[in-house]
């Protein structure tokens, strides 16, 4: 019996290289050599050239050896379901190379001829398109909090405009009870009067109502794997796996992008200040239609009364660019029918740092099984094990 480590079919792996070579997409193999250690064969020149990197990097080296150590554990145990599955694996994934930051939608599946020994991957670069969405969800925010700021305006002045309306009316009925009409017309008028105040008041109100039918939501749901998408961020605020990051294992129906950029943003604050531990804790409340997220750590903690428009009104003063901050998080949050706050610590679970809660439009669909939250009834939660 040949030993796990030779290469199975040699010829036919060769023939699979030059196979994705003349392929303008990015791909990849990889090989099994052993139950411990699966690296890479090859590299087309295209995914170096879309990665930004030389495709030589990758050739018989294996995840742990090229990228940062919580980023390989992910990888890993992708390719390792692969090798284990039946179907095809897909996903999406963030990953550092050479320092940068990239986005790829990646298809792993395993070849026949290898013994179920290798896997091919195609890695098509989201890197762009994520920018894109990502900008776009913050000029909708901004245009939401713009028409915000226009729709209270507007309601005001229309608000302001009713009363005096209204008592111009009442004192038109006044000069009418009784009036003496002379013939010269004048009663007319008064009615006149009175009848374009009337319509005047019936626009007011048309204005009102529309104004309350109005809304800013511009979610557009989809189903996500929190996860893979919380293990992602992990790996991106903290890669050489200095911290222990716990996240619920659960999906989810939300606006993905809302979540992605809220989550990103707090667990890379909470990396900040962590001595040890984050934690992400998934809730739902199913009467509001909500999914909580809260996201803790067990550092310093803030000073007691802290607000977050305080954190904000920080973040503000501070010099040079410092991302997505709280502020336009809560907007975001905030334009698509969401909320950020800051709670309590949770020091009897070793948690004594900050707290951050973001509630946004959603459902639990499996997964993380449900406890009552400590301090909201109404809510369900499920922290990570």
């Amino acid at each position: 019996m040949a030993p796990t480590s030779a290469i199975p079919d040699e010829a036919a792996l060769g023939r699979l290289v030059q196979w994705i070579d003349g392929i303008d997409l990015p791909m990849f193999i990889l090989l099994e050599h052993n139950a411990a250690r699966l690296e890479f064969v090859h590299a087309n020149e295209t995914l170096g050239r879309v990665a930004g990197v030389p495709a030589s990097i990758f050739a018989g080296r294996s995840a742990e050896e090229i990228f940062p150590a919580r980023m390989a554990v992910q990888l890993s145990g992708n390719y390792r379901a692969c090798l284990d599955g039946d179907k095809p694996v897909s996903y999406e994934e963030c990953l550092m190379i050479e320092g940068r930051e990239t986005w790829w939608q990646t298809t792993l599946s395993k070849p026949a001829g290898f013994g179920g020994r290798v896997v091919l991957g195609i890695a098509v670069s989201t890197t762009e398109a994520k920018a894109r969405e990502f900008a776009a969800a913050e000029a909708v925010s901004e245009m939401a909090a713009r028409f915000d700021e226009l729709q209270l305006f507007s309601t005001m002045a229309a608000h302001d405009a009713r009363s005096p309306l209204a008592t111009v009316s009442s004192l038109v009925d006044l000069v009418l009870d009784g009036f003496d009409d002379r013939g010269d017309g004048k009663a007319e008028l008064l009615r006149l009067i009175s009848k374009t105040v009337d319509e005047a008041l019936d626009q007011i109100g048309s204005t009102l109502a529309r104004s309350r039918e109005f809304s800013g939501d511009v979610s557009r749901p989809t189903e996500v794997e929190l996860g893979r998408l919380a293990n992602d961020i992990a790996a991106m605020v903290d890669p050489e796996m200095t911290l222990e990051i716990d996240v619920p294992e659960a999906s989810i129906e939300c606006d993905a992008v809302v979540v992605q950029m809220g989550l990103r943003n707090l667990m890379a604050n909470a990396a900040r200040f962590a001595g040890e531990r984050i934690c992400v804790q998934l809730g739902e409340d199913r009467v509001r239609g909500l999914i909580i997220l809260d996201v803790a750590d067990d550092g310093p903690g803030l000073p007691k009364g802290t607000q977050l428009r305080d954190l904000s009104a920080a973040g503000e003063r501070r010099d040079g660019t410092h991302g997505f901050g709280l502020r336009s998080i809560h907007q975001l949050l905030k334009s698509r029918g969401g909320t950020l706050d800051v709670r309590p610590a949770l020091d009897d679970e070793g948690l004594p740092g900050a707290r951050f809660r973001m509630e946004v439009p959603g459902r639990v669909l499996s997964g993380a099984p449900q406890t009552p939250s400590t301090d909201d009834s109404a809510s369900l939660w499920a922290e990570a094990s």
